[in-house]
């Protein structure tokens, strides 16, 4: 664990996406411009997080709560410094362990042992480091003569066990986690909550994005409520819940083409 108390500070954060139009609507664009009666500002873009401002401070397990396209990937792919903010500020501090995709760093191709090395050394641990937790992390998987298979004939529950054992197989100060982890079963969940109780220390944050509430209330004290890009609340874990489900329940205007 780093010396420095961890914390998470996120201020004004934007991001923002290209659009890719299709070839008919990008030729008659580029002809409206050439004649005069377009746009000039050129290249096109998506908000997908829009004024996010919110604290991490040491100890807590703050959820991501939304429907689909509400910003919670995004967002966490922002806080792991995948995505640049394209205005704002994001500032880390301590170790991060990142659980945002459980094929990241994976070769299909290779065995499940072969792909605790490859993806240990992917995320900055030397071959070393990972022959002292290979034991521990093969009997967390409880995946037996399958570790041995390529990853490519694994269920997506396997895969969810040896992706979540890789990634904590060493103790960080934030834990930044996406919905992926609902891929396991209720024993998986319970082992999971065990193995990152006993990795969490009492200055450890967790960030957990998920679709899950009982996952989310087992998890997690305070959450985060997205919609739209934008917070909609920042309050204890049963009020977020209360105001996602009004959020999922509401009526929404359907966009008109063009």
């Amino acid at each position: 664990m780093s010396k420095k108390t961890p914390m998470i500070y996120v201020k004004n954060v934007h991001v923002s996406f290209p659009l890719h139009l299709d070839q008919t609507r990008s030729f008659r664009r580029a002809i409206a411009r050439v004649a005069g009666l377009g746009s000039k500002t050129g290249r096109q873009y998506k908000a997908a997080l829009s004024s996010i401002s919110f604290k991490a401070h040491k100890g807590e397990r703050i959820a991501l709560l939304g429907s689909n396209g509400s910003g919670k990937t995004t967002l966490l792919r922002t806080l792991s410094g995948v995505y640049q903010a394209s205005e704002g500020t994001v500032v880390r501090r301590g170790s991060v362990a990142t659980m945002i995709n459980n094929t990241m760093g994976m070769d299909f191709y290779s065995s499940g042992l072969e792909n605790i090395f490859l993806r240990g050394m992917r995320l900055g641990f030397t071959r070393s480091d990972m022959e002292k937790h290979v034991e521990d992390i093969v009997e967390f998987t409880e995946l037996g003569d399958d570790i041995f298979r390529p990853v490519r004939t694994y269920s997506s529950g396997m895969l969810a066990r040896l992706s979540f054992g890789i990634a904590t197989s060493f103790t960080a100060d934030i834990y930044l986690m996406d919905e992926w982890i609902g891929a396991g079963d209720s024993r998986f969940f319970t082992r999971a909550q065990e193995r990152i109780d006993r990795l969490f220390s009492e200055n450890s944050i967790l960030i957990l994005a998920s679709h899950s509430d009982a996952l989310l209330r087992n998890w997690c004290t305070k959450g985060i409520v997205l919609d739209g890009g934008s917070i909609s609340l920042i309050a204890d874990i049963e009020s977020c819940i209360a105001r996602k489900n009004e959020i999922m329940k509401a009526p929404r205007v359907k966009a008109q083409p063009g």
